[in-house]
């Protein structure tokens, strides 16, 4: 059973420092056991980049937006796990407004972040646009990387391919000022359903690369990257090696 101080260190094996900013991507149950449970973990990674840093945990909901077509800031669960929901539901965290890919926010950055809203989930006045500039660092907890690193989108987006386009979709809208509003919102997505996700071999050689790195905390795998290192080599893959990051599913008659 890990406590507050061994996940701590465990943490600081990564290159997370004081007044960084941070996305963690999280498995609680790969840890293996913590005492105080999920809202430990929130609060060792607030207390890893301290009062200057700035903490972000997916607060994503797929279907809210794109099929019942309604979302409420302060409402809407994550569909992330047990932790990201937990750290949703605290009442310091501010989450930005994009209803597909929202985020949980604490720190420095904590207001600059909740006013990125831009129509396009990875647009230029996006988060993950933002968390780019400020060259934030990615943290993974006990994922496989086919369910992690979300910035990879991002890199899909503005580097271009031709597995991948904008669809819109509109709904009812609920924001901080509880006033219900028409709104449309866009996302990257699959060409088409024969489109398959499937990152892994692009990731492993990112990590074979030395781009992605690797820790043990408890019983879980942790992965980092700076965003800056993952975006411009991600970015070559794209390019030159589109087939190591999805694939086409034959049809079926």
């Amino acid at each position: 059973m890990l406590n507050h101080k061994d996940l701590l260190d465990g943490f600081r094996q990564t290159s997370v420092k004081q007044g960084d900013t941070i996305i963690v991507h999280t498995s609680y149950k790969s840890l293996g056991g913590v005492e105080g449970g999920a809202e430990t973990v929130i609060d060792v990674m607030r207390e890893l980049v301290g009062t200057n840093g700035t903490v972000m945990f997916p607060a994503f909901n797929f279907q809210s937006w794109t099929e019942t077509h309604y979302f409420d800031v302060l409402e809407t669960p994550s569909k992330m796990g047990m932790i990201t929901e937990l750290a949703r539901i605290r009442p310091d965290a501010k989450r930005t407004p994009h209803p597909i890919y929202s985020f949980s926010v604490w720190g420095a950055r904590a207001d600059e972040f909740s006013k990125t809203d831009d129509i396009e989930a990875y647009g230029p006045n996006s988060v993950f646009a933002l968390f780019h500039k400020t060259n934030g660092t990615i943290v993974s907890i006990g994922l496989d990387f086919n369910s992690t690193f979300s910035l990879h989108h991002y890199v899909e987006f503005n580097t271009g391919c031709d597995y991948r386009r904008i669809k819109e979709f509109s709904g009812i809208y609920v924001g901080y000022d509880r006033e219900p509003r028409i709104k449309k919102y866009s996302m990257f997505v699959r060409r088409n359903e024969r489109v398959k996700t499937y990152i892994v071999p692009g990731m492993n050689d990112l990590l074979h690369a030395g781009v992605i790195k690797e820790v043990q905390v408890g019983a879980a795998k942790v992965h980092f990257a700076t965003a800056n290192d993952f975006y411009d080599n991600m970015s070559v893959i794209v390019r030159e090696h589109p087939e190591k990051l999805h694939y086409i599913e034959e049809p079926k008659y």
